[in-house]
């Protein structure tokens, strides 16, 4: 399927009965989170690349936040990265679930991944924008990234997921892949000392075959970001 990325006057590939297609952007954290789903289960899939700087007109049928990721199967269109990795995993529930089965574990599985949302998400992003000099912003995050270090090193696992990553790991991994590129901590910087366990945590999330199998080159990520949003913005050019 359509790995360049679909821009204006592209038109949507039809998509055969019985298939499930996923519309992403390479280098979008949030698609990511879902693609790491699919990959993680092992689901069949097939992968539509969308422009998301000049979008092709019939996107905002898919979705009309205009946003990705977005999955469709057979006239059936869930899009919101969180909602459709739980999608994912309530649709294929015997393929690696995502999630403990216990009932409260879960909720707190949930609980973190409310608290990346509500507080680290947009920490990272203020910091990214101001390219790790904004120190308030940055330490806001590391503040914040503060309770998810003690988090794991309470659960006392290697992941969140336990002893393999489960939805919290995939759902906040892809921020944690560009703690670097995107200058969140200053230039040439990655996690700070203060955050040990999440060091220790992002280099065995690292050796983990789906996020192995999805990961791109740091400078891929660093070209990709300083050019997005400008005349310039670059999608199928830069080398992965």
């Amino acid at each position: 399927m359509s790995t360049k990325h679909l821009t204006k006057g592209d038109a949507c590939p039809p998509l055969e009965a019985g298939v499930l297609r996923i519309y992403s952007m390479k280098f979008c954290p949030y698609a990511e989170r879902t693609r790491l789903v699919l990959q993680a289960k092992n689901i069949p899939h097939e992968l539509v690349n969308v422009n998301t700087w000049i979008k092709p007109e019939w996107f905002v049928d898919k979705n009309p936040n205009t946003l990705v990721p977005v999955l469709e199967k057979d006239g059936q269109i869930v899009y919101e990265s969180l909602i459709t990795s739980d999608y994912l995993d309530e649709l294929y529930p015997d393929q690696r679930p995502m999630y403990p089965k216990d009932t409260y574990q879960k909720a707190k599985d949930k609980m973190v991944i409310g608290l990346f949302g509500d507080k680290i998400s947009g920490a990272f992003w203020k910091s990214a924008i101001g390219r790790g000099k904004d120190q308030e912003a940055k330490e806001k995050l590391t503040t914040e990234l503060g309770k998810l270090d003690a988090e794991l090193k309470q659960r006392g696992t290697n992941f969140f997921g336990g002893e393999q990553p489960g939805m919290v790991d995939y759902m906040i991994w892809p921020f944690f892949a560009r703690f670097t590129s995107h200058l969140v901590f200053g230039d040439n910087a990655d996690l700070p000392d203060s955050l040990p366990v999440l060091q220790a945590y992002k280099a065995r999330m690292m050796e983990d075959p789906t996020v192995k199998s999805s990961i791109l080159p740091e400078k891929a990520y660093t070209e990709f970001i300083t050019h997005y949003r400008t005349p310039t913005t670059k999608f199928d050019e830069i080398e992965t």
